[in-house]
């Protein structure tokens, strides 16, 4: 997979769980901003909101090209319950990546 699909696989996702009631937007946590910092992801456009996406959202491909792994940094409205927010964004996120939803790790990095 190249740079490129990798990055629109990502943004793919980052779309598919904006839709997610509960879901106020994406941010990464202390891990995703350290992997950006070192990888370029975050920033390298400018600082807008694809590149925030790509940073909060880490998709895994093994050598045959299947995805693997999928994690999404989310911030929930305080309204809504951490977990249960968490819990429906693993099937959009699945589904945009493709992959199954049991791949798919779900950190709340926020409420607001």
């Amino acid at each position: 997979m190249t740079t490129r699909q990798a990055r629109l696989l990502s943004e793919a996702v980052a779309e598919a769980v904006l839709g997610v009631p509960g879901v106020a937007c994406l941010r990464p946590g202390l891990r995703g901003l350290l992997r950006a910092s070192v990888t370029g992801a975050a920033g390298a456009g400018g600082g807008g909101a694809a590149d925030a996406a790509c940073a909060s959202v880490f998709v895994s491909v093994d050598p045959g090209g299947t995805v693997s792994g999928v994690r999404v940094d989310v911030v929930v409205r305080e309204r809504h319950q951490a977990a249960r927010t968490a819990r429906a964004v693993r099937a959009p996120a699945a589904g945009a990546a493709p992959a199954p939803p049991e791949v798919v790790r779900v950190n709340v990095t926020g409420i607001v």
